[in-house]
């Protein structure tokens, strides 16, 4: 790694994360996005059911080596939350496609986290089959998450808020700390997230007023089954240069996910593998996560 990376840089705080961000606005909703740096242009899309501050720890090292961009997506974080919506991944893909069109970004790359590696994958299908393409993908870096459904390892509350009826019931009574304990499961045993950061993700997931949504967010994991051929294709065809970066004691998206990826003939592709990393890596392991993107990436 260069000498001139310099690790020493400060986290913003959720409150400061708002202040320094911005929105634009896709259809009647307002989207939420944090920008900083210069050179070239780099999206950072996180998981469920949190937000882009899920990058915070990284975010301040990235944005001086790139013009990094952190969005939450539609129903995250601070962007809207309308109650009355169908979420779909293909609907979260139109939407960072909106924001690259709508700020003339020629050239793009991306760390895709959880839900968000789903929104990757329709990325690069998507650029798979234009012939015109408004934008080239220079690299994209792949934290755990669900690429594969046969192997995605849902949490039992997951399961249970995902079910039609009875998701939108049991979201009634979801609350900081059953928020806080399914939160804890996915971490490693060693890099497990503090009462004071689960307080602070929980009041985001609610942004503004105590909203609740999970039931209607978590239906991309039948999504996934019906795009599954379609987005394990986009990575076994890709000529994107691809970093995988798997935290092993991840339940749900961990080593078993890391043993698939290494025996597919994926091109171009690099695999980093932290057995005592869990679901987070770039909040477990930021210093690490950091040094591998920007070492790849740069």
């Amino acid at each position: 790694m260069s000498d001139m990376v310099d690790l020493n840089f400060p986290k913003k705080n959720a409150t400061e994360w708002l202040a320094a961000g911005k929105f634009f606005e896709y259809k009647k909703f307002q989207i939420f996005f944090i920008q900083e740096g210069r050179g070239q242009n780099l999206i950072l899309l996180h998981g469920f059911p949190t937000s882009s501050w899920d990058y915070s720890k990284i975010f301040n090292g990235l944005s001086r080596y790139f013009n990094t961009i952190a969005i939450d997506f539609l129903g995250f974080g601070y962007s809207s939350k309308p109650k009355k919506h169908k979420y779909t991944l293909i609907e979260q893909t139109d939407i960072i496609e909106n924001f690259i069109e709508k700020n003339a970004l020629r050239r793009v790359k991306f760390v895709f986290h959880d839900y968000a590696v789903s929104v990757g994958q329709e990325i690069l299908a998507r650029h798979l089959e234009r012939a015109d393409r408004k934008y080239e993908i220079d690299g994209a870096v792949f934290l755990n998450g669900g690429l594969f459904p046969h192997l995605h390892r849902p949490t039992f509350k997951q399961k249970l808020l995902a079910t039609p009826v009875l998701g939108a019931f049991l979201s009634r009574f979801y609350n900081e700390k059953k928020f806080g304990e399914a939160f804890s499961q996915v971490f490693g045993k060693n890099t497990k997230p503090t009462d004071k950061e689960i307080s602070v993700l929980w009041k985001l997931i609610t942004y503004p007023n105590k909203v609740l949504i999970p039931h209607k967010l978590l239906k991309y994991i039948a999504e996934r089954r019906i795009h599954g051929e379609r987005w394990k294709n986009a990575l076994l065809q890709t000529e994107v240069p691809l970093l995988f970066i798997n935290g092993g004691e991840d339940p749900v998206s961990g080593s078993h996910l890391a043993d698939e990826i290494d025996k597919l003939p994926i091109k171009n592709k690099k695999l980093i593998r932290w057995e005592s990393i869990g679901h987070y890596p770039q909040w477990e392991n930021p210093e690490e996560s950091f040094k591998e993107i920007y070492e790849f990436l740069k």
